[in-house]
């Protein structure tokens, strides 16, 4: 014999609206706090440039720091979410030239850029003129705020961790 299941107070279908209504903003607000203008730019930049979110995840240094769930959130929220998209892209219109050059020195590198520069030997001394080279021989591959130096110390790492394709 089974006991009679208690009524569960159901709100009428109007109170129902208005409590799924009034949770929305305090989300947007929520993520407002912790998603800086300089992580929104850092994650898109990242993105688009690895089509990886779970590198951006593990090789991203952010403000807070997000798990990859978080980090998936916030990037479908800018994508679908026409209020958080269009409050994340005023935020970052505001930000000053050289905070925008800063942040794009931390995108991380493409698979095609690492296999570009997996190609110049260890044995060799490659000077910024090399990879000066390497970047006008290939604009459409490189991310458009490298430079020179900053290919040469990715390749001083690629080869002090034995990456590049002459060493075991």
């Amino acid at each position: 014999v089974s006991a009679p299941a208690a009524a569960s107070p159901v709100p009428p279908a109007g109170l129902a609206k208005r409590m799924k209504k009034s949770k929305q903003p305090l989300q947007v607000t929520k993520d407002l706090g912790r998603w800086k203008p300089a992580d929104d730019l850092l994650l898109i930049n990242t993105v688009l440039q690895t089509n990886d979110l779970s590198s951006v995840h593990l090789g991203v240094k952010f403000s807070c720091r997000f798990n990859l769930r978080e980090i998936q959130e916030r990037w479908y929220a800018l994508l679908y979410d026409p209020i958080i998209s269009k409050l994340a892209c005023q935020a970052m219109r505001q930000l000053h030239p050289e905070a925008i050059a800063a942040i794009q020195s931390k995108v991380l590198f493409s698979k095609a850029e690492e296999q570009l520069l997996h190609k110049v030997g260890s044995s060799s001394q490659p000077t910024l003129d090399t990879f000066q080279e390497l970047l006008h021989k290939h604009p459409d591959v490189f991310y458009p705020a490298r430079t020179a130096r900053a290919l040469q110390l990715h390749w001083q790492l690629m080869k002090q961790y034995y990456l590049l394709h002459d060493q075991s």
